[in-house]
């Protein structure tokens, strides 16, 4: 059977509605889950380090950061030297995947927050376009096109900042291992791949693709997972392809 283009966009976006923040920011500890919800240069931190790795941990990073040097100031931090950050990281309870490029990505962002914005990382996107924090996160080393995107809908998932209609128009999802599953089976694009995913939000909600990154994460992450899914408590099961139509899709 062919996907119901209309019915899975509304589910989505219900589904997105519902969310909270923390679900979408999880943490190992709560104080974890509060300082990036509520430190806009802890959030750019985890952000920049969100690389192919579990999210709870990766939100937990700020935390243990903090803990170890006993403060959170971009300043000092952007002060530090990578071996000083390189030996910092490796003192914590789990490290960054790529521990040898993560030095040079806080050092990074945290000389872009303490130069450029003052000490402010909320200025990052404060009265800016989309596409101009888009640019300024994909600056940073390491960062690629899908953490840029993905830290634009926490913004205003999490921070309660609005862009543009014009720039929710150009706003995309992150197509991470989730997001590129989950639109798969739903039916959308032939294959399990990138460029189906991005190209499939963009079908489904030409007005704001990335609206729908919470959604097909969450769904991902809790119902539709690689293996063994649990597809009859799944959101999206009255109008998901492979459970409706056994056999027509592979896992994905």
């Amino acid at each position: 059977m062919p996907p119901n283009y209309a019915l899975i966009t509304a589910k989505l976006l219900e589904l997105n509605r519902l969310i909270a923040p923390e679900v979408l920011l999880p943490a190992l500890c709560d104080e974890a889950i509060d300082l990036v919800q509520s430190d806009p240069y802890a959030f750019c931190l985890a952000t920049c380090l969100d690389r192919g790795m579990n999210a709870d941990v990766v939100w937990t990073f700020p935390y243990w950061i903090k803990r170890d040097l006993g403060h959170l100031d971009p300043f000092r931090i952007a002060r530090m030297s990578l071996d000083e950050l390189d030996a910092m990281l490796r003192r914590l309870p789990k490290r960054p995947r790529y521990i040898n490029a993560a030095p040079r990505t806080i050092h990074e962002i945290s000389h872009i927050v303490a130069r450029e914005f003052g000490g402010k990382a909320e200025r990052i996107w404060q009265g800016r376009p989309a596409w101009e924090v888009q640019r300024t996160f994909e600056s940073v080393h390491g960062v690629g096109p899908g953490i840029a995107s993905m830290a634009l809908q926490l913004i205003e998932k999490g921070f309660g900042y609005h862009f543009s209609d014009e720039d929710h128009r150009h706003m995309d999802i992150k197509p991470d291992v989730h997001t590129v599953r989950v639109l798969y089976r739903l039916g959308m694009g032939d294959a399990p791949t990138v460029e189906q995913a991005l190209a499939s939000a963009r079908e489904l909600h030409p007005e704001y693709p990335g609206e729908l990154d919470g959604a097909l994460w969450h769904i991902g992450r809790t119902w539709c997972t690689a293996q063994a899914p649990s597809c009859g408590a799944c959101h999206m099961g009255e109008v998901c392809v492979r459970r409706l139509t056994p056999g027509a899709r592979a896992p994905g």
